[in-house]
């Protein structure tokens, strides 16, 4: 029921917009897709094989109306199927990027979306908020790793602690608060929440006809 290759695809995804090391959701996605998906089947052919059984003893009118109902009550479950397989496949992201602290690639993570950040701003001058796991090796790696890619680009950059606790990235903004560029892990999570469910439904469950 579920095709590898698609999961496969959404953790490329996935890496190729910043989000590192998420090396369990392929795994972890398919399994518990495969798992709901198997239960609701068998729910589904219980609870119609019952309702046909009890509506032809009532008529063959009666049947089709029960028969609609049932139809309506599958397409409900195959769309909560579908939203479970989405956060099955968020929640094993969000699991993942809460490890990528650990790794050894770490700052050089922070250095890149910093200086994406800066580039998609204008000024010379900049904020960069991060969470107070990651204020000290701001301070000592990766600041002076931005400083020295911009060179001859940058006035100021300065550093601030989130108010918020973050799974991992950064804000960059300017100096007066009224722009941010929001590189937080969650932040690209949400922004690539719509593709992941537009590449679930076009081919996790496209062998089910493409019913909405």
């Amino acid at each position: 029921m579920v095709d590898n290759r698609s999961v496969d695809r959404i953790c490329s995804r996935i890496r190729e917009d910043g989000e590192k090391e998420v090396n369990s959701i392929l795994q972890k996605a398919t399994e518990t897709a495969s798992e709901i998906i198997e239960k609701a089947e068998q729910e589904k052919d219980k609870v119609t094989g019952e309702i046909i059984a009890e509506a032809e003893k009532k008529g063959e009118a009666e049947r089709r109306r029960e028969l609609s109902g049932v139809q309506i009550e599958i397409k409900r479950a195959k769309l909560k199927i579908r939203e479970d397989v989405i956060n099955n496949v968020m929640e094993n992201v969000k699991e993942s990027l809460r490890k990528v602290r650990d790794k050894s690639d770490y700052p050089e993570i922070l250095k890149d979306m910093i200086v994406e950040g800066i580039k998609a701003l204008d000024g010379k001058s900049f904020l960069v908020m991060v969470d107070r796991a990651d204020f000290s090796i701001m301070e000592k790696e990766v600041l002076p790793a931005v400083r020295d890619e911009l060179k001859g680009e940058l006035e100021d950059v300065r550093i601030r602690q989130l108010e918020e606790d973050s799974l991992g990235g950064v804000k960059v903004g300017t100096p007066g608060g009224n722009v941010v560029y929001d590189n937080r892990f969650e932040a690209r999570m949400y922004r690539l929440r719509d593709d992941i469910r537009n590449m679930i439904y076009e081919d996790i469950f496209r062998s089910e006809g493409g019913e909405g």
